[in-house]
């Protein structure tokens, strides 16, 4: 009984050493396997970085670049804004100038209209008066 109790006490201590040696390599594996992954895991993430930081960049510069458009294009609204209220005050003054004009004229037609009265007064009269009076022999008063 002895031997067979020492064989059970070797056997144990035989499987109990596999199973360290197992489980040390089990821990071995996990370990690697751990480091494994938190390095991909980080290169994943230095490259989702690194990607993000270029697109930061990129949207840095189409913003500058878009800045600067704006404000070119604001310089040319106010150059179009200044051409235009010059056109509009040129033509507010060409519709003074023909309000002007057509008083004038309106004040020249009421004149001419005057002057066309007297004068048809003055031919009356004279056609009336020259009906009146006797006509003159040109001989007699030389």
């Amino acid at each position: 009984m002895e031997s067979s109790l020492s064989e059970v006490v070797a056997q144990h201590r035989k499987t109990t050493r596999q199973l360290r040696t197992d489980l040390e390599r089990e821990k071995q594996d996990l370990i690697k396997s751990v480091e494994d992954l938190g390095q991909n895991l980080l290169d994943s993430l230095d490259r989702g970085v690194g990607k993000t930081y270029e697109n930061q960049r990129r949207l840095e510069a189409e913003a500058k670049s878009l800045e600067t458009k704006a404000v070119a294009f604001a310089n040319e609204i106010n150059s179009w804004t200044a051409l235009y209220s010059n056109f509009n005050d040129a033509l507010k003054e060409l519709g003074d100038v023909k309000n002007w004009a057509q008083g004038i004229e309106a004040d020249l037609n009421e004149i001419n209209s005057c002057l066309m009265q007297v004068v048809n007064r003055g031919t009356s009269a004279r056609t009336s008066s020259e009906q009146k009076a006797p006509p003159r022999k040109v001989s007699e008063d030389i």
